[in-house]
């Protein structure tokens, strides 16, 4: 009788988490996904991205960037402190400049934030990920 009892309490609880899970899943939108999904990715794909301002103030508003290697075809997003701030095709060895002006965690001086570039297979942004690069800055105080 008890083994009958404690199989039953599994049951349940796996019934249980299974839907805890389908709610957590069915509550993300696209944009929480492809986040989450750039989070455990690590680089992947061509090219390079690299910061032209590495170091920045508290007071600056813009992050300057450069590109080698990358697919000129595709279109690129660029994520700093994980929100979007450019989406469109790139060339390679040109400078771009991203504006950070009222991105919440850009200016943080407690840990260096981070600028994400990625392409997609269809070039939307939560399409399949072709390439990831990632690189830190840091913020000094003024």
């Amino acid at each position: 009788m008890k083994k009958i009892i404690g199989l039953s309490i599994i049951l349940i609880a796996g019934i249980t988490l299974s839907g805890c899970s389908d709610i957590v899943e069915d509550s993300l939108d696209s944009s929480d996904i492809a986040a989450i999904e750039i989070a455990t990715i690590q680089e992947t794909g061509n090219g390079s991205i690299e910061l032209l301002t590495p170091t920045i103030t508290t007071k600056d508003n813009q992050l300057e960037f450069m590109t080698q290697g990358i697919d000129e075809n595709k279109v690129t997003f660029i994520f700093v402190a994980n929100k979007k701030v450019f989406e469109q095709k790139i060339k390679n060895d040109e400078s771009y400049k991203l504006d950070i002006k009222g991105i919440k965690d850009a200016h943080r001086t407690d840990y260096m934030p981070k600028v994400q570039l990625m392409q997609t297979k269809d070039e939307t942004e939560n399409g399949d990920i072709v390439t990831f690069k990632q690189v830190r800055y840091s913020v000094e105080k003024d």
